[in-house]
């Protein structure tokens, strides 16, 4: 009887690790595209794909008005505003995979990257999409790869981040706000890798 208990432990303990250590592999490049942005998945280290943006920020002095009291006030403050949107990239498997993690290779600054996913094709709408929780919303420094966990089934993957402020083509207007127009530019990104179990 105990050595059935402790051959019964050993087994659960050996089919456990096997199930953890569930060798991932590479998606390879060619089961991968994207419209928006096809160096992002052309499997070469070499190559940079930026995000397409519109939009600018406007920085200007506004009246505000202060926080409700007896008497209706504003006061003139210096305010910024984003005008645009997210800049989005895309990216499509050839079928739905379980994809254990993807790998982003930045190539410059990336503010506020989110990823969301989804397995139905052609995605009807936005909220048809998942989001992936791990490291959500995250600002990236520097050019090492950052992984990030999916543990799903998927066919597109879409990466959003915000526009990067290219303050060295911005435009002063001198008029009485003194406002400041600062162009949006794309977070660049060699390549998206993906890993399947």
């Amino acid at each position: 009887m105990k050595y059935l208990m402790l051959f019964s432990i050993l087994f659960i303990i050996v089919l456990g690790c096997a199930v953890l250590n569930q060798s991932t592999i590479e998606v390879p490049a060619t089961k991968l595209s994207s419209s928006t942005n096809p160096k992002m998945v052309d499997g070469n280290l070499n190559t940079v794909s930026t995000f397409i943006t519109t939009g600018h920020v406007e920085k200007k002095y506004q009246n505000v008005l202060i926080p409700p009291g007896p008497f209706i006030q504003s006061e003139r403050r210096y305010t910024t505003n984003v005008i645009g949107r997210r800049t989005v990239a895309e990216i499509k498997l050839d079928e739905p995979t379980y994809i254990t993690y993807v790998e982003v290779y930045p190539a410059s600054r990336i503010p506020n990257l989110a990823l969301i996913t989804t397995s139905e094709d052609p995605p009807k709408f936005d909220t048809n999409f998942d989001v992936v929780r791990d490291k959500y919303h995250i600002n990236i420094e520097g050019t090492k790869p950052v992984k990030f966990q999916i543990n799903r089934e998927i066919l597109y993957l879409r990466l959003t981040a915000d526009g990067i402020e290219d303050k060295f083509n911005s435009t002063r207007e001198r008029d009485r706000d003194k406002s400041i127009h600062i162009p949006l530019k794309g977070a660049s990104i060699k390549e998206v890798k993906f890993y399947a179990r």
